[in-house]
């Protein structure tokens, strides 16, 4: 079974071992931060290999990928910051701190922030500025277009924040559903029948995921330097992170949890690792 690389390497061998599979593959030297390797196995995700300077190969753990990697586009600093996630999921701290040292400064303070979201406790809404935007997260609507119970908690929630913070705008963020409604219009028509005026709102409407609904909202509010992020208890952390990465190491990523109906335990990390690995190689 053949390698392919996704760059060219340098002319050197050495053995790659996996379950059922001996391969050769090129070694790689310190003259090149990182360079991935792939072959697709059959059920699994793809094998990534990257060298990590100070450290070594370091494969990609299969765990924290989700589909649609675009290898050919990354860059060797988000081959990089991706093994920096990826070796924080399997708890490899020699290859984390090895990855991390090898970022430059920016992206570095950049991943550094989104570790400590990932392991720290959530900001709460009390201390963003009186001015940061309230971005209330979509979660799916009923197949008539009705805001579901879950989605009903986050409305209002950033309805009680509205009362509190008069002057900020407050971004509804969700795409289209399977039924064909669009999630942030029925946000809208919720939070303008609870009397927060329509001048107030901002919709984002194409998000499908978090990632998704950070970037979108970051490219609405291209001056933000703090929000305040309204979801589910359950998916709170997951979604700081995945806006601390879109809107800087500098920026205030405050949050607001709300229960879900029917009750659902604290998911794990992994969807969390798997954002921020897919955020720079999806």
């Amino acid at each position: 079974m053949r390698f392919r690389a996704t760059r060219p390497l340098l002319a050197a061998t050495a053995l790659i071992l996996l379950p059922g599979l001996v391969a050769p593959a090129h070694a790689l030297t310190s003259s090149l931060s990182s360079v991935p390797l792939t072959v697709p196995l059959p059920g699994l995700e793809k094998i990534v290999l990257v060298d990590i300077p100070g450290h070594g190969p370091y494969l990609l753990s299969q765990e924290v990928q989700g589909g649609g990697l675009d290898l050919a586009a990354a860059s060797q600093e988000d081959l990089l910051t991706a093994a920096v996630f990826s070796a924080g999921y399997e708890s490899n701290t020699a290859a984390r701190e090895a990855a991390l040292q090898a970022l430059g400064p920016e992206r570095r303070t950049l991943v550094t922030a989104a570790l400590q979201a990932l392991h720290s406790d959530i900001t709460p809404a009390s201390a963003a500025p009186a001015d940061a935007p309230i971005i209330v997260l979509g979660n799916g609507l009923n197949t008539d277009g009705s805001v579901h119970p879950n989605l009903a908690h986050r409305l209002e929630a950033a309805h009680a924040l509205a009362i509190t913070r008069p002057t900020t705008p407050i971004v509804v963020s969700g795409g289209l559903t399977p039924d064909g409604h669009i999630e942030a219009h029925a946000m809208r028509e919720w939070l303008i029948a609870n009397g927060v005026p329509a001048s107030r709102i901002i919709v984002e409407d194409r998000a499908n995921s978090t990632v998704t609904n950070a970037r979108y909202a970051r490219q609405l509010l291209p001056g933000a330097t703090s929000v305040i992020v309204v979801t589910s208890e359950n998916h709170l952390r997951r979604a700081v992170v995945d806006f601390t990465l879109a809107f800087g190491a500098d920026a205030t990523v405050a949050g607001v949890g709300t229960p879900t109906d029917p009750p659902e335990g604290m998911p794990s990390n992994i969807w969390t690792y798997r954002d921020a690995v897919n955020w720079f190689l999806g």
